[in-house]
């Protein structure tokens, strides 16, 4: 990325709820889905439970695992509050030499941000950064009436500035897993990040909490300096990590992270996809996993030797500690295809150790994988018989049926300049997004102006209760095919996954192979490789809503678009325009600093 290599980048080195909210859901129907493991307990004061171990399904006041989070949800009145503060420094993950970074509070990830659903969250980010403007955004939250808090710089928001500081607030209105991340440019891939955990009730019980399973890819320059939007590929990974750890590719140096179990307890692992460029099949040797949620969406558990984790995607997972007291391999391993580049010979790994055996290095055995058709940049989402919410969603098909809107996404330019440099623009409907830092979204929103520039590629979500998009992924201009897949991710709203295939072109006869009937309901899912992906959301959020491929530098080269949802109900709120004045000081209008760089 031209513009941040020139820059001075580094210039020195359970609960209780109070209330129920209601929220009003369109055009839709639920009931509570039959065949878990666990026991409903119906959305009634009277039916109190606890949430313990033995009943993860119960949390309280009325509020349960049969409650759909779009309908109700809790407001304990409690705000927890955090304080992050962003600097330029060094990290030495694995022993091999350290590397400039960005780190929250100095630690790689950042803290994990934790809450109980229903609480409020406030967290202060204060940008120590001396050149670098930030923002950061609440992945899969979905912002409930509050857009303006999404944390995207050039659409919700002006950066932070240097040397000033943001206090977001919003309200847990989900539960589970995810991650907080900055979404200036490529800056998360810096360091910029770290867990958050909203506790609630489960689809399966389980003992221990484990915690986060942060995973990352990990490389020899920083992001920006690897952002290939002037070069004919992306760079390879040398290494990954596991929430910060790993030993170096020879074996020599650094160490891996570890968990401790107890036998005979069972233990939830929540599993984050935290990479630049890199998806992960994750497993466990000996020990299969119970899948319980996808995203932020509690699902029907499934039993899996293997999961599939896109960047942007979580899931979180119950393993037994049932097997001969000792060490197991947590790996990360790189799937077949084109959605991981990884140099390590040995594999992204952790340590499971049982408390009663002498802590090792294991000598524990992969599952066997011969014929696994899973070993490949296939989302979770496209078996039928995964990621089925707990909660019946019925989506209507007669919109889709009739007219979908399509949405290509391939480059808005390739090839090499008059100079001989390689040049390279993803976009998605040909147009590569390029946010106005100076500008955002919001502040047309509040101006009433609705002469958005061509570049902010703005689409105005139409006035339904349901929107559906088909995602095509085509060839270049020069009819190079781009058998790449990417992990499309949607702000402000969960999307309902009605299909997805393969080196294959939709079309509208394909109507009839899309499922309706309770799809896959999430954050994050993989367009695959030369194929086509069909989402479906409901139109009940209102805001300026970001869509984008989360590979960091897709998205920095453009493949992105927003959706304008009933911009006549955005909250914006009184220190929008402060944040914006005070950028502005900062950063002029005819800076040079961003120029081919989408911003975000």
């Amino acid at each position: 990325m031209h513009l941040l290599r020139t820059l001075p980048l580094f210039a020195s080195l359970a609960a209780s709820a109070a209330a129920s909210v209601a929220v009003k859901r369109q055009a839709s129907s639920t009931s509570s889905a039959a065949g878990s493991s666990t026991t409903l307990i119906p959305d009634d004061p009277d039916t109190e439970c606890t949430n313990t171990p033995s009943s993860r399904q119960c949390w309280g006041n009325g509020f349960s695992i049969a409650t759909d989070f779009d309908q109700k949800f809790p407001d304990t009145g409690k705000t927890v509050t955090y304080t992050l503060d962003i600097t330029n420094t060094t990290l030495d993950p694995d022993g091999t030499g350290d590397r400039l970074v960005m780190l929250i509070n100095n630690q790689y990830p950042g803290p994990v941000i934790e809450a109980d659903w229903g609480d409020w969250l406030e967290v202060t980010v204060n940008n120590h950064l001396p050149e670098n403007g930030t923002g950061i955004h609440w992945h899969g939250i979905r912002q409930y009436e509050t857009c303006d808090q999404d944390g995207v710089p050039g659409i919700t928001e002006c950066p932070i500035a240097p040397g000033t500081s943001r206090t977001y607030r919003f309200h847990c209105t989900q539960y589970g897993t995810s991650w907080y991340h900055s979404h200036w440019s490529v800056q998360y891939g810096v360091g910029v990040l770290g867990p958050i955990v909203i506790n609630g009730p489960a689809t399966d019980n389980y003992d221990v909490d484990l915690g986060p399973f942060a995973l990352t890819d990990w490389y020899d320059e920083t992001a920006f300096y690897n952002n290939p939007l002037s070069r004919i590929a992306p760079p390879q990974a040398y290494t990954g990590l596991v929430n910060g750890m790993n030993v170096s590719p020879d074996g020599t140096k650094g160490k891996y992270f570890n968990a401790t179990v107890q036998s005979g307890k069972r233990y939830r692992l929540r599993l984050i996809n935290t990479s630049v460029d890199s998806a992960f099949m994750v497993s466990v040797d000996n020990h299969p996993f119970t899948v319980i949620t996808s995203d932020f969406v509690p699902i029907i558990p499934y039993s899996a030797e293997r999961v599939f984790v896109g960047i942007g995607q979580r899931l979180d997972v119950i393993i037994e500690a049932n097997q001969t007291a000792g060490n197991y391999w947590f790996r990360a391993d790189a799937p077949a295809g084109a959605c991981s580049n990884n140099a390590n010979p040995h594999g992204i790994r952790a340590i499971i150790n049982y408390s009663n055996a002498t802590f090792a290095n294991p000598i524990s055995t992969a599952w066997d994988t011969t014929g696994d058709n899973a070993d490949r940049c296939t989302d979770e989402s496209f078996n039928s018989t995964k990621l089925e919410p707990y909660w019946d969603s019925f989506v209507p098909d007669d919109a889709l049926t009739a007219s979908p809107a399509f949405l290509s996404v391939g480059a808005q330019e390739a090839g090499v300049t008059s100079n001989n440099a390689t040049i390279f623009r993803w976009a998605i409907n040909t147009t590569a997004l390029n946010v106005d830092w100076n500008k955002p979204i919001l502040e047309y929103v509040q101006e009433g102006n609705t002469s958005y520039p061509e570049s902010e590629n703005l689409i105005n979500v139409p006035d339904t209760p349901w929107t559906y998009w088909v995602l095509q992924e085509i060839s270049t201009p020069a009819g190079v095919p781009l058998d790449i897949p990417h992990p499309i991710h949607l702000h402000g709203h969960d999307f309902y996954v009605l299909g997805a295939k393969e080196s294959s072109v939709y079309t509208n006869d394909q109507a009839s192979e899309l499922n309706f009937k309770n799809p896959p309901r999430r954050d994050t899912a993989m367009l695959p490789t030369a194929g086509w992906l069909v989402l479906a959301f409901e139109t009940n959020n209102p805001g300026a809503w970001i869509m984008h491929c989360h590979i960091a530098w897709h998205v920095a080269d453009g493949l992105a678009t927003q959706f304008l949802e009933t911009p006549d109900q955005i909250k914006i709120d009184s220190s929008f325009n402060e944040i914006c004045s005070t950028w502005r000081d900062f950063y002029p209008e005819d800076s040079y600093w961003k120029k081919d760089d989408s911003g975000v």
